[in-house]
């Protein structure tokens, strides 16, 4: 269950600024009023990271299409003002948000039991294009303050993407999942580092799964132990 960042996890800020949801004055990059209001404790399954409703013991849809990862953590929804403060940092360079960002996601993590704490934190990586284009790698951009925050070193070249592909946030799940096949290889020099590791993947995103689930058919293959999934967001169910 989602609990809200406790003060001393909170980004606080060197002088008075604005929240970035709110836009009032206060020493928080995200205040308090707004983590209540757009962040609050969420039942969600602990195998793909989607909320359940209340009484729900079990998700359907990981009954019906388990994931190859084995667990997942999400800080939210991915809906406004999420939506848009990603969309800002994804794709508009806004660089200053990967930190309050990491910091929804750090409360969760830094509550792990110690069995569940990860060897490793991996970025996803992107394609040697997309790179170009964008300039920065969003996930490297959350892991290294997770790594941080939670004292979980990175693995920032463990993976690389072999493979580019259109933007598939349009396209539906089994389209995604033949798209994304092959995209990925673990880089040699690491792979006896991943061999019977605990590793956490970061990305900023999770929505049908197709791409963690094939870095983790991926880190598998080289020997890898488990995989966990961290998002600062998660797509809602269909309908939800």
């Amino acid at each position: 269950m989602l609990s809200l960042p406790s003060p001393s996890l909170r980004w606080r800020l060197p002088w008075p600024g604005l929240c970035l949801v709110c836009q009032r004055a206060q020493w928080q990059a995200i205040c308090h009023h707004c983590l209540s209001a757009f962040a609050p404790p969420r039942l969600r399954c602990q195998r793909c990271a989607l909320t359940l409703k209340t009484g729900q013991s079990a998700c359907t849809a990981c009954e019906d299409y388990p994931p190859e990862f084995d667990r997942a953590l999400a800080a939210v929804d991915y809906t406004s003002p999420w939506r848009e403060l990603i969309a800002r940092f994804k794709f508009q360079g806004d660089l200053a948000l990967a930190k309050p960002l990491a910091n929804l996601m750090a409360a969760q993590i830094n509550a792990l039991p110690p069995r569940a704490r990860p060897h490793w934190i991996i970025p996803t990586p992107l394609s040697a294009l997309r790179l170009r284009e964008r300039g920065y790698n969003q996930s490297w951009q959350l892991a290294r303050h997770l790594s941080r925050q939670t004292g979980i070193p990175t693995l920032p070249d463990a993976l690389r993407r072999v493979k580019d592909t259109p933007r598939m946030m349009t396209l539906e799940a089994d389209d995604r999942r033949n798209q994304i096949r092959g995209a990925f290889e673990v880089n040699t020099p690491w792979r006896r580092a991943l061999v019977g590791r605990r590793v956490a993947l970061v990305d900023d995103v999770l929505t049908t799964g197709a791409t963690v689930d094939e870095i983790t058919r991926t880190l598998q293959a080289a020997g890898v132990r488990s995989v966990s999934v961290w998002v600062v967001a998660r797509t809602p169910a269909p309908g939800a």
